[in-house]
């Protein structure tokens, strides 16, 4: 493919075909903090399931299935005390 002239590439710049080097480099310095801000978000998340030692390295989708699986489990709990108090049966820390 032939180099293209300097009219040319500016024509394509002009167009947005091309990207200024100041565009791309914001456009990256602002995909780094969406995935800096991301990845402390999953960070926060793992703290959060009790199932995982501090020091165990997830992968982000371990980390949301295992979040969702505590949640399924925190529902279960909760349908199960539900279950309970509508049969009658009152939880001791409820006295």
């Amino acid at each position: 493919m032939p180099r293209k002239r300097k009219e040319e590439i500016e024509r394509d710049i002009a167009d947005g075909k091309i990207q200024k080097p100041q565009q791309r480099n914001a456009a990256n310095a602002r995909e780094r903090s969406r995935m800096r801000v991301l990845s402390k978000a999953f960070s926060r998340l793992k703290t959060t399931l009790p199932w995982v030692p501090p020091d165990t390295k997830l992968s982000k989708l371990d980390t949301l299935r295992l979040a969702s699986s505590y949640i399924a489990h925190l529902k279960q709990i909760l349908d199960h005390e539900e279950n309970m108090t509508s049969a009658g049966f009152i939880h001791p820390l409820n006295l």
